[in-house]
């Protein structure tokens, strides 16, 4: 699976769709949304799976339940979906429904402090009762609402059901100071927008490059065979980026090979895994990646057979494992996902 598939089938929706017309509330939006936290922090950068109902961050594990389709880490527990209803599940394990938002759409900062979600639960409606979308985000630590998208009523004749059936909302990416979203790179400290510009590849929204995401900075690449060099659009290829901005991870295609390259040199080096392909998953500081190692039949026109997540350092590229060796159940495709790490990468 192509790591940036979600953001792709995204950028098919535009929020001057969702509804147009006079602004009802001041940027940020009015009304609260409660967000729970739990009573206790957690190590959220710890390497993180589900699999089989069991979340496991770390040396934690608590219990989700058989259906889940995505989940993110904050400073108290972990927020995941199934279906369109968001449930939070506390570092203690104790769950609770947080609402049905109506879009699996989530998205967390490098450090686990801000949350962000596409919400279709409250705000303006149209004549049939649709609700507008709104993009929120949210401190984890204390549940606070940072922003919401402001209330704006939809167009008389607009029938938001059926445009929503039509397209999927994108939600790119959250930070601690930025929120990323229908074209628009959204200031979290004042409500501020500034919309993307039109690049040769897509939208290049403000403040995106220079943004760490859980798993590294997203950047453009090119390059072929043992070579791979930053560059500035991503006509030949797409990758992430280090924190300490040594090393480059290739996620144009999947299967993707167990190799990183040296950002300085462009030369490839082997990633020291169970197998010989490797999706990263995040970072948990500059000197420590965790991904998941994934054993491809070759022979059976790539065919995943088996996965382990393991924890790698950048300096050596060597992986220990942290997951037993999770196969692949043939007779699970096309049901709910059994095996999951954070975020819309997660969906291996």
């Amino acid at each position: 699976m192509n790591l940036r598939g979600a953001a792709v089938a995204g950028a098919l929706v535009s929020l001057s769709l969702a509804g147009c017309g006079s602004t009802t509330a001041s940027a940020g939006g009015k009304e609260p949304f409660s967000l729970p936290v739990g009573p206790s922090t957690w190590d959220a950068t710890a390497p993180a799976w589900y699999a089989d109902g069991t979340l496991h961050v770390g040396e934690r594990s608590v219990d989700l339940g058989d259906r889940v389709d995505q989940f993110v880490l904050g400073a108290t527990g972990v927020y995941w979906m199934r279906g369109q209803t968001l449930w939070f599940t506390s570092a203690e394990g104790e769950t609770e429904k947080v609402e049905k938002v109506g879009w699996s759409n989530l998205a967390v900062s490098a450090d686990r402090s801000v949350f962000a979600t596409v919400d279709q639960s409250r705000g303006p409606t149209d004549e049939f009762g649709t609700h507008v979308l709104q993009v929120a985000a949210f401190d984890t630590r204390t549940g606070e609402q940072l922003y919401r998208t402001p209330d704006e009523e939809p167009d008389g004749d607009a029938d938001l059901e059926d445009l929503y059936s039509e397209t999927m909302p994108l939600l790119v990416g959250v930070s601690n100071e930025r929120l990323f979203f229908d074209d628009t790179t959204i200031d979290l400290a004042d409500g501020s927008t500034t919309e993307a510009s039109r690049g040769p590849d897509g939208e290049v929204y403000v403040g995106y490059a220079e943004t760490l995401f859980p798993d590294g900075f997203h950047v453009h690449l090119e390059g072929e065979g043992q070579r791979r060099e930053l560059a500035d659009t991503g006509l030949s290829g797409v990758g992430l980026l280090s924190p300490d901005r040594s090393t480059i991870f290739d996620t144009t295609e999947w299967p993707t090979k167990a190799v990183a390259y040296d950002a300085s040199t462009g030369s490839r080096r082997a990633i020291d895994a169970p197998w010989d392909h490797f999706t990263l998953a995040g970072w948990s500081d500059e000197e420590t990646f965790f991904g998941v190692a994934q054993h491809i039949d070759a022979n059976a026109d790539d065919v995943l057979r088996a996965q382990q997540v393991v924890t790698c350092e950048v300096r050596t590229l060597v992986c220990t494992p942290v997951s037993p060796v999770i196969p692949t159940d043939d007779e699970d495709q096309g049901q709910g996902p059994t095996f999951l790490v954070e975020g819309n990468a997660g969906e291996l």
